[in-house]
């Protein structure tokens, strides 16, 4: 069984909102929603995405800039923006998905995903970092700890 398919299917066996591989051993999981497990492991240590493949139930734009920066192999993903996967082909990543849509919307459906928004605004990863983590703050996902 090829990589994509193993990480998918190691995403919904175990109804994880995201998955990480390397060399078919598991390195990274969540059940969170949104672009929060993909910015996790990225800030935290993003070397453990290169060479791995990743499984997301949702790629936009900012989750594509972070997987591209930690140099991922291979996608598995049920939803993804036009633009994500514009970069992601791009960036010579393989792409598989279930279905390919303009942008990504919030969680409401009825205006642009916030993430988006910033992701819109910088292709710069350290601005997107920031927008993000400013983002996490006002909604109270994280502490300032400024």
């Amino acid at each position: 069984m090829d990589s994509i398919n193993y990480i998918r299917d190691y995403l919904y066996n175990n109804d994880l909102k995201m998955a990480v591989i390397r060399d078919k051993k598991v390195i990274a999981t969540s059940k969170d929603r949104g672009i929060k497990p993909i910015f996790d492991v990225y800030t935290m240590n993003h070397s453990l995405l290169k060479d791995s493949y990743v499984a997301d139930r949702v790629i936009g734009k900012a989750a594509a800039i972070f997987l591209i920066h930690g140099k991922i192999k291979g996608l598995y993903t049920d939803l993804i923006s036009d633009v994500a996967m514009d970069v992601l082909e791009e960036a010579g990543i393989e792409v598989e998905y279930k279905k390919k849509v303009p942008f990504i919307l919030n969680r409401e459906g009825n205006d642009l995903c916030p993430i988006e928004s910033i992701a819109r605004k910088s292709d710069n990863i350290n601005e997107l970092i920031s927008g993000i983590e400013e983002f996490f703050i006002k909604v109270g996902m994280i502490k300032n700890e400024k």
